[in-house]
């Protein structure tokens, strides 16, 4: 039987953030920090940098002019976007494209980790949430216990995989079936070792049932994933390696005052937004 403590001496084996994607985040969060403290930093590492300006560059961010300097695109952007784009780059180099072989289409994978974060920024701006960046690293990192079990344990994500495809049922449920540590679990562990922020662990671990941080600080921005990660399933069935039907937690609803027309508002949105993340999902 696969146990937590099984999987968490694995998750010691996972790449963690570099010392420069580390000294990004750290700078990216002080408030004294200055745009070309940042871009210091960044050009530590030239393949970093390079993706960092090509995706700022991109549809999704719709700057009218070419941007070639770093410290000119941190200041368009701001400090978080260009974290959330480090950390974008990190989470795909270290985990799909450099996590082995698999049997899964980490493609899809990544597409939904991508349109889950856009999804609920796009959720933050309707709302009015005043920090909409910090929804998207939520959204990106919120199913990386999916990906970290992949590269951990193929044959049991296969097995996982497997048993969802056939039965019609979501992911969660068949680890349930197998008795398999959640991913959202391995997912809260993995982002307490890489030492990120308690909303960010809180989001891995609750996305699916939000009423488990319904009094917390962070309720917010957990419903807001959770709301973006059931709509994204239902428009790109398959795409998590989840099949069931995804079912909208009240609990969310009602933590975010969501009314249907919004929800209608979101989904048009939505779909303009990530018409224009191609540059994302081509890293």
């Amino acid at each position: 039987m696969v146990t937590i403590d099984k999987l968490i001496e694995k998750i010691e084996e996972l790449p963690t953030p570099d010392f420069i994607v580390q000294k990004i985040m750290n700078v990216a969060s002080d408030p004294n920090a200055s745009a070309k403290e940042l871009a210091n930093v960044i050009m530590m590492d030239a393949s970093l940098s390079s993706k960092v300006l090509k995706l700022a560059n991109s549809a999704y961010y719709g700057i009218p002019r070419k941007i070639t300097v770093l410290n000119e695109a941190i200041m368009i952007l701001g400090f978080k976007t260009v974290r959330n784009l480090a950390m974008s780059i990190f989470t795909y180099s270290s985990l799909f494209a450099g996590g082995g072989e698999s049997k899964i289409d980490r493609k899809r994978l990544w597409r939904h980790f991508i349109y889950v974060a856009v999804g609920s920024e796009t959720i933050g701006e309707i709302l009015g949430y005043p920090v909409k960046e910090e929804l998207f690293i939520n959204g990106l990192l919120h199913d990386i216990g999916k990906i970290a079990l992949d590269v951990m344990s193929p044959k049991i994500m296969e097995t996982i995989y497997d048993v969802a495809s056939k039965k019609k049922i979501t992911f969660s449920k068949a680890e349930e079936l197998l008795d398999i540590p959640p991913h959202t679990v391995i997912g809260g562990k993995i982002s307490e070792r890489w030492g990120l922020p308690d909303v960010i662990t809180q989001t891995i671990e609750g996305h699916h049932k939000p009423k488990m941080f319904i009094d917390s600080l962070n309720a917010e921005v957990v419903a807001m994933v959770h709301v973006s990660d059931v709509v994204v399933n239902v428009m790109f069935p398959g795409d998590s390696l989840s099949f069931g039907k995804p079912k909208l937690s009240p609990d969310a609803l009602n933590i975010l005052s969501l009314r249907p027309r919004m929800v209608k508002k979101f989904i048009d949105k939505f779909k303009e937004k990530v018409s224009k993340a191609k540059e994302f999902l081509e890293m």
